[in-house]
């Protein structure tokens, strides 16, 4: 049997929380996520679209909705009742026709909802105009980044969850030097917990800065 590296069995100790409607920080895309909890529920419209820059969580809630669900697309099914499109920016002539296939048939089955994401508007995106008309059908939401205070006080209690409490020192340096999404949050996380752990260190400012020497060295 082949030995794992050191690094990815530090990787493979990181216990990451799956993502949930419940642990997606709100900030201000309340009415977003109270849409969504209607559509988990099989009420509001059949369709909801979401938008947002990357790391606003627009992959987090989709994962979220239908964490079991696998491909692209989906195909539908009778007996499923709720299908999520990510990054529908990104999808190829294929996908994009079982998209529109897709659509139809949800359309004809009330209780079937489907939730599609992308990084841009309906009439932003370049892509075809029988599916980008689909989009607007439901409800659309526009998603926000969480505010500072939100987006520390979300970081701090995943630190606390892996048993890593973050110094003052190590707070402030971080509201000066990185972006507050929560996606590139996570990550930063997971190579904290990750370096922390390699060297047996607590983490300090000290340490903080030796990781930052660290990611721009490689």
């Amino acid at each position: 049997m082949t030995e794992q590296p050191r690094e990815q069995l530090l990787l493979d100790l990181i216990e990451t929380e799956a993502p949930t409607l419940d642990n997606y920080v709100v900030g201000e895309n309340a009415q977003a996520i109270a849409a969504l909890r209607d559509c988990c529920a099989g009420r509001g419209p059949q369709f909801i679209y979401l938008w947002g820059p990357t790391g606003c969580g627009r992959s987090h809630l989709l994962r979220a909705l239908t964490p079991t669900q696998r491909g692209w697309v989906p195909t539908f099914d009778e007996s499923v009742s709720l299908y999520t499109v990510d990054n529908v920016q990104s999808l190829d002539d294929d996908d994009l026709e079982r998209l529109f296939y897709l659509m139809n048939d949800v359309r004809n089955h009330p209780h079937a909802r489907l939730v599609v994401a992308g990084n841009q508007t309906p009439s932003e995106l370049r892509i075809r105009d029988d599916v980008k008309s689909r989009l607007a059908w439901g409800l659309v939401y526009g998603l926000r980044y969480p505010s500072d205070a939100a987006a520390r006080e979300e970081f701090i209690r995943l630190a606390h969850a892996r048993g890593i409490e973050m110094t003052p020192e190590v707070l402030t340096w971080m509201s000066t030097h990185c972006s507050r999404d929560m996606r590139s949050l996570k990550q930063l996380l997971d190579r904290i917990d990750q370096f922390a752990m390699k060297n047996k260190r607590k983490v300090t400012l000290a340490l903080m800065h030796k990781l930052n020497a660290t990611a721009r060295n490689d």
